[in-house]
């Protein structure tokens, strides 16, 4: 950019990069394809981390959040506008990309959609956590939008196979859900700090399960989440005390255990789904990513 603003907040963001999970595997399910047009797997590839890169720069202003994978964010280091206004930056230069290289309405299509689902994915959650009413039918349908669905754009962007759809929505479904079963059961060396989703009054999997094997404590549990107060300054004595109870109401009912049953048949599910490509080398780098996640 000609902006030199534009230009240090992007040198700060290239330093603090993640995995790039999702463009690793769009490269990956091409190759397993033999994808015909290699130079638009990778623009594909790079759009699906542009526009995760742009979730996270509008999250962190969401979460007020002050540091990301160790580092500081551009919300804590410059301030929330830029964070925003960046993220709408890293939206616009990844539509760029695709429509710069003449992609065809169907990659056009996923992403765009991709894009309203997210925003989608984060309205419906805050919904929830207002009325912390959140059902399992709730809790697929904001993780789907949240996270699977940008999996599901990486993916089939370069591969017009249904399997492959199938896998992508799974393996979404996963990393969300050990992402939420972390919240409940983390260590100091997982980077998540614990009751950090509850602090934001979020019913995740491991909660729901334990709802499941517990029900008649429901009712009492979701009372005590709307207690929390989310409000900024808010006393956290009292959260600190709620957090507590029903981190060990999770616990008491085996929800993580449950949680991490249901994320391990979704894997195997997934990695099932993977069949229906040829039997490659790069199909089984497929489906060790999806086993990395099992718990």
């Amino acid at each position: 950019s000609e902006i030199g603003l534009l230009n240090r907040i992007n040198e700060h963001l290239f330093l603090s990069s993640g995995k790039m999970l999702r463009p690793l595997l769009s490269l990956l399910v091409s190759k397993a394809c033999g994808a015909s047009n290699p130079q638009i797997s990778r623009v594909c590839a790079a759009a699906s981390e542009m526009i995760h890169t742009a979730t996270l720069l509008h999250d962190d202003v969401v979460d007020e959040s002050m540091y990301r994978r160790g580092k500081m964010t551009v919300n804590a280091l410059f301030s929330p506008g830029a964070s925003l206004l960046m993220g709408d930056f890293w939206l616009a230069r990844a539509i760029k990309l695709i429509v710069s290289h003449k992609c065809d309405y169907r990659i056009i299509s996923l992403f765009s959609q991709t894009i309203e689902d997210l925003s989608e994915g984060e309205m419906l959650q805050m919904q929830r956590a207002e009325d912390c009413d959140t059902t399992f039918e709730d809790y697929r349908e904001i993780i789907f939008r949240k996270t699977a669905s940008l999996f599901i754009a990486a993916m089939c962007t370069v591969a017009v196979v249904e399997g492959v759809r199938e896998f992508a929505y799974k393996l979404g479904l996963c990393f969300q859900m050990r992402d939420d079963i972390l919240d409940y059961s983390s260590t100091v060396t997982d980077g998540k700090d614990v009751g950090s989703d509850l602090a934001e009054r979020k019913i995740t999997i491991p909660l729901l399960c334990a709802f499941e094997n517990c029900p008649e404590r429901e009712e009492e549990i979701r009372s005590l989440i709307r207690e929390i107060d989310v409000t900024k300054g808010a006393d956290q004595t009292r959260n600190t005390e709620i957090i507590k109870k029903v981190r060990q109401y999770v616990l008491d009912n085996h929800g993580v255990q449950s949680a991490k049953s249901r994320l391990n048949g979704y894997i195997s599910e997934s990695v099932d789904s993977l069949g229906i490509l040829p039997d490659t080398p790069f199909r089984g780098y497929i489906a060790s990513i999806a086993q990395i996640l099992s718990m």
